[in-house]
């Protein structure tokens, strides 16, 4: 058997088709029948035509092998190989793969939501700016806020994402208002978000509005309003209707005043009684205190193990007891205690501000759990000390911790919005989409111990 494929390789665009040429030839003694199937990462938008060859021996026979990739992320923009696969009915052992190379062009889709288009907050609220790539290359965008003149601040964070194809990134807008509505009913802001993706001059413009109700309602400062006149028109009655006193004591009949004589002298006052001394007062003794003085400090969050709810329950852990960044955080089947200084063992720490949490090994101090920019892989990275303190840290490093109902938790990546999965291996832990139901490798239980 001999194949030949005319031209070994080209080029097309998604949403278009191109065509290369098979020649296959029976170089055997016998008739034969010949297979042809698509092989490789091409092979969902290849077609052979025909796919089936029947040549006498010495015959050639031709087929047209042709590529229609979709205007979609699933076909990658770049070079990629492919294979036909040429199998003989009567002599399967002599069988053939013909291989080539497909280059597909590319494109770029990008679809921008603002969720919600209308908030509502006194003092400050938050609002998110979905950015979908629908295109088949990596996209890098940029995001700012404009307001309507002093009376509101937009602030995108981060201000800079890159979105693989066919994922989706979100980044939070914070909106703080100039100054506090005390009283007037609801206030309408308008403020617009500009996503402007790297190479194209013009932005897309995401609008939306900021409701700011005031402190204190209209029907309040109504109620103040009456009560004020009310005690005004007390106050006033109490001061004009002031109550007379008449008094109705009579001087008794007889009773005569002996009034002092010129010539008399007054007596003299007789000797007083000397102080009484008083007992000398003991200051109050205070009680002694404790020895060491010091009040009892705040250990932290106690470290803890997250265990799968699959196959027994494989255990989080870093990979190696590595602490540098990059390690890969894994999942192990087995308990290794303090073998790899203690990287089965996490400090779960917890920010009410957004009741999110970071994921920091035990062996690995200073360091999160986080999503790897551009993949749904979970690695080891060094943090800011004080963004983990505050709680600052960027949405891949930051987990929400959601109950399942049965005694186990989800836990969710605040940048694509995925639940860590168990692999069922010690290579990687990664990042999925949320099953709806019950699914044990997205179910963790969170313990103090085994």
């Amino acid at each position: 058997m001999w194949t030949s494929l005319e031209p070994p390789s080209a080029t097309v665009d998604p949403g278009s088709v191109a065509r290369v040429r098979l020649r296959v030839r029976n170089t055997g003694d016998t008739v034969e029948e010949y297979r042809l199937r698509p092989a490789g990462d091409a092979a969902g938008w290849t077609r052979v035509e025909p796919d089936v060859l029947r040549l006498y021996p010495g015959a050639e026979g031709t087929a047209q092998v042709e590529f229609a990739p979709p205007r979609t992320p699933d076909a990658v923009a770049g070079p990629t190989p492919f294979g036909i696969r040429v199998e003989p009915t009567e002599h399967p052992e002599i069988r053939d793969v013909v291989e080539g190379q497909i280059t597909v062009g590319p494109f770029a889709e990008l679809h921008c939501e603002l969720v919600p288009l209308t908030v509502r907050g006194r003092w400050r609220t938050k609002a998110s700016v979905a950015v979908d790539n629908l295109g088949n290359q990596p996209l890098t965008v940029s995001l700012s806020g404009r307001e309507n003149g002093d009376a509101l601040t937009v602030e995108p964070e981060p201000t800079s994402v890159q979105v693989a194809p066919g994922r989706a990134a979100f980044t939070r807008v914070n909106i703080r208002p100039g100054a506090v509505s005390w009283v007037g009913g609801t206030n309408k802001h308008p403020f617009t978000v500009s996503v402007q993706r790297a190479g194209v001059p013009e932005p897309t413009e995401l609008h939306g509005t900021y409701l700011q109700p005031s402190v204190l309602p209209r029907w309040a400062m109504a109620v103040l309003s009456l009560l004020l006149v009310a005690a005004v028109a007390f106050v006033a009655l109490w001061f004009r209707a002031v109550p007379k006193v008449t008094s109705s004591a009579r001087e008794k009949a007889g009773a005569a005043h002996k009034l002092p004589q010129k010539e008399e002298k007054p007596s003299a006052p007789a000797p007083s009684k000397p102080p009484e001394e008083k007992p000398e007062e003991k200051p109050e003794e205070k009680p002694e205190e404790p020895a060491g003085g010091d009040e009892p400090k705040d250990e932290g969050p106690a470290q803890q193990t997250i265990r799968s709810g699959a196959n027994g329950g494989w255990y989080l852990q870093a990979n190696g007891g590595g602490q540098e960044d990059g390690t890969q955080i894994g999942q192990s089947a087995t308990w290794t205690e303090d073998q790899f200084g203690r990287n089965q063992w996490w400090t779960i720490h917890h920010y009410p501000e957004d009741n999110s949490v970071a994921l920091e090994p035990g062996s690995a101090p200073g360091g999160v759990a986080q999503l790897k920019p551009g993949t749904n892989e979970v690695e080891l990275m060094t943090a800011d000390p004080e963004q983990l303190a505050s709680g600052k840290l960027p949405p891949h490093q930051k987990w929400r911790l959601v109950d399942t109902g049965n005694g186990l938790t989800r836990i969710v990546n605040l940048s694509n919005d995925e639940c860590l999965t168990d692999m069922q291996n010690d290579k990687g832990a990664v990042s999925f989409k949320c099953a709806d139901g019950p699914f044990d490798r997205q179910d963790w239980k969170i313990a103090e111990g085994q």
